[in-house]
Order: structure tokens, then C-alpha cells, then sequence
């Protein structure tokens, strides 16, 4: 065996190598961050809209004309931070707690 073919043998695997543990696994972390992605933009929407939906609800009543015109929009407020400190809690929260 000639030493050229040795080196063309050990490039070879070292490009293997360098193949199956670098882009191999970026790709597969890619996919599965573009589908998180997609999952909270989609969560972060159903969360504003369920917010428009409890401040239209609470614009339903009649107290709400005049002076009290602000509670919805409190109301619709504090849904929203709750969520967004649910989510904050849930991120870190740890693997063996219960959230």
C-alpha cells in the first residue's frame, strides 16, 4: 500500500468523521428548532387573541361604560402576564419538579 493511498484513506475518514459529528447532528437540531419555533409563535398567538377575547367579554357588561371603561383592558393585561410568567416558570423550572 503506497503511502499516497494512506493518506487518501485517512482523509477520507477523517472527513467522515467530521461529517457525522458536526452536520449530521446541526442538521437534526435545526429541524427541531424551527418546529419550537413554529409551536410558540403559534402558542403566543392563541395567547393574544384569548386575551382580546376576555377583554371583549368583559366589555360586555354594562358597568363597564363609563369610569370602569379601563377594566377590560386590565383585565386582558393580567392574562397575558400571567401566561408570561407561567411560560418563565415552566422554562425553568427542573426536570425532576413538577411545574
Amino acid at each position: 500500500m503506497s503511502s499516497k493511498r494512506k493518506l487518501e484513506n485517512m482523509l477520507n475518514v477523517l472527513r467522515n468523521y467530521i461529517r457525522q459529528e458536526t452536520l449530521e447532528p446541526v442538521k437534526s437540531i435545526f429541524g427541531s428548532v424551527i418546529f419550537l419555533f413554529i409551536g410558540s409563535l403559534f402558542v403566543s398567538i392563541g395567547f393574544i387573541l384569548l386575551s382580546i377575547g376576555i377583554v371583549g367579554a368583559v366589555q360586555k357588561f354594562d358597568e363597564m361604560d363609563n369610569w370602569f371603561s379601563w377594566v377590560p383592558y386590565l383585565c386582558g393585561s393580567l392574562f397575558l402576564s400571567g401566561m408570561t410568567f407561567f411560560g418563565i416558570k415552566a422554562l425553568f423550572a427542573k426536570k425532576g419538579n413538577d411545574v
